[in-house]
């Protein structure tokens, strides 16, 4: 199948980027093929839709596939694709502020796996909790624009879907992530942990946690990609040990990242403290279940049905 066959509406997703290990982080997360979506828009010119940061953005659909496999998957029951375009392209032209290199994707998905990482492992997602919170709140300062909440790709495109209409939104069978979690050692996500840490503090001990001011530090300045290398590393080290337990640092960018997640799509500024804190880390850990990564879209979407893949 050629792209000139290629429908509106059709979504699109990509695998892994050859040498980018934020695209590696992505797949092995989720144990999928895909670290990318986008969505096929306009069929005479040949353009897709997509989360391209730092907003939505239009681009040539033969320039965006090269080096990629372009899995094809359409909506199963036959409705006009007008309305989904339509939101889409209101996303377009709100100029929508989204995810920073795929970082923030990458984050969710540690924060909704159930795990408890090494100290290593621990130390390279601090620094990416950091550095997806300075972008966030660097953004919001920048554009004046909180209230508009970062959207990773897959959520664009289901957002699309869903935003169309009841009869257009996506269904998905149990997700990757809480498929994945029946193999893994702990029943609760880090997000919980962290929540359970905090239930254990003092509150002077839980406000000393929360104490640091949101400004970037300079490592946080390392670029995403550089990152997500150390991670793989950390992932990949067999001789890293497990740990039991999360650490006060660990603890303190979890908190922070939900603050800057709170920010970023109410636009209400709260106190970072052990008051607010743990309803903050709730709202977080319930986004799971509207979160959507490339690999619900490609394994658990049961309204869509692969057509082909282009290579």
């Amino acid at each position: 199948m050629d792209i000139q066959k290629l429908k509106a509406g059709d979504v699109l997703l990509f695998s892994a980027e050859k040498g980018s290990f934020i695209s590696w982080v992505i797949t092995f997360l989720t144990d999928a093929q895909v670290s990318h979506a986008a969505m096929f828009y306009d069929v005479p010119e040949q353009l897709i839709i997509e989360e391209s940061p730092p907003q939505v953005a239009i681009n040539k659909a033969f320039e965006r596939f090269k080096g990629r496999e372009i899995t094809v998957r359409r909506l199963k029951e036959e409705l006009p694709m007008v309305p989904v375009i339509k939101v889409a392209k209101a996303y377009l032209n709100d100029d929508e502020p989204y995810d920073q290199s795929g970082l923030y994707l990458v984050g969710l998905l540690l924060l909704y796996r159930k795990f408890t990482p090494s100290s290593a492992k621990q130390r390279v997602m601090i620094r990416i909790f950091k550095k997806i919170t300075a972008s966030i709140v660097d953004y919001i300062h920048k554009h004046q624009s909180p209230g508009k909440e970062p959207m990773v790709c897959s959520q664009f495109v289901a957002q699309c879907y869903a935003n169309a209409g009841p009869e257009y939104k996506l269904k998905f069978k149990k997700g990757l992530l809480q498929k994945s979690a029946t193999a893994q050692l702990e029943d609760k996500n880090l997000i919980e942990q962290v929540l359970q840490r905090l239930d254990q503090e003092e509150p002077p001990q839980t406000q000393r946690l929360l104490q640091s001011v949101l400004e970037p530090e300079k490592e946080t300045f390392l670029s995403g990609e550089d990152l997500c290398q150390e991670l793989k590393e950390a992932f990949l080290d067999e001789s890293d040990i497990v740990s039991v337990s999360i650490s006060d640092e660990f603890t303190e960018a979890v908190a922070q990242f939900a603050y800057a997640h709170h920010l970023a799509t109410t636009g209400q500024a709260v106190e970072l403290s052990g008051q607010n804190v743990p309803q903050l880390l709730r709202d977080l850990n319930d986004y799971e279940n509207m979160f959507t990564t490339p690999g619900d879209l490609l394994k658990s979407c049961e309204s869509l049905e692969s057509i082909c893949v282009i290579k």
